[in-house]
């Protein structure tokens, strides 16, 4: 099932793309770049503050990046595709989510970057780089956005929730920031990662489902 018209080509090259920036953010973060250090300096004066009003928002909207959440919004996803016989779909969104959080496991204890030292407005455990929740929101939300594309005839609906689900992960990496568990580049580093995977997960997709499907159109 493909209700729009063009869907996007196949996103190999984007991907590779944002493979060699992650792996330059990564070696940079994992050596202590000075660099890093300015970022995370000049992000958190950004948006660091003790405004009792972003205290209780940030506290409780970083919630919806658990990994539990987002594991079962995951698996609600792929139950809901299932039922509509939307396979390809389905798989690609546990194939997308398993591999990045995976990698992401791995990623964190070969960095094995410590949290900030500054006291922490929720608990968390575990190594800081790369943000898992952020890994964890793009992915997803990434996901959402490309079944979006790919499913929603109507421009309107299809643009807004395009950006809802773009909103996500972007207040999900910013409450991480200020609640004082992650460093601004472990969250752009969570960022890139999911961005990644997502454009992998569908550069498979495109090649072995819906260029075939495009190609029976015609």
């Amino acid at each position: 099932m493909i209700n729009t018209e063009n869907p996007p080509r196949g996103s190999l090259v984007p991907a590779s793309i944002f493979v060699v920036i992650y792996a330059v953010w990564a070696l940079l973060v994992s050596s202590g770049s000075h660099i890093i250090t300015m970022f995370d300096n000049a992000v958190v004066g950004i948006i660091c503050n003790n405004n009792p009003a972003n205290v209780a928002f940030a506290t409780l909207f970083t919630n919806l990046g658990n990994t539990s959440v987002i594991t079962i919004e995951t698996i609600i996803l792929f139950i809901i595709l299932i039922t509509f016989r939307q396979y390809a779909y389905a798989w690609f969104t546990a194939g997308v989510m398993i591999c990045a959080n995976g990698y992401n496991w791995i990623i964190k204890h070969a960095v094995e970057r410590r949290r900030p030292t500054i006291h922490h407005l929720v608990y968390a455990d575990g190594y800081s780089f790369p943000s898992g929740h952020s890994v964890g929101s793009a992915a997803l939300f990434g996901i959402l956005i490309v079944l979006t594309i790919l499913l929603i005839r109507s421009k309107f609906w299809k643009s807004l929730l395009i950006i809802i689900w773009a909103l996500f992960p972007i207040l999900i990496g910013y409450t991480r920031i200020f609640v004082h568990v992650h460093y601004p580049s472990d969250v752009l580093g969570g960022w890139i990662e999911g961005i990644t995977f997502v454009l992998l997960g569908y550069a498979f997709l495109y090649r072995y489902y819906i260029e075939p499907k495009m190609l029976e159109r015609h």
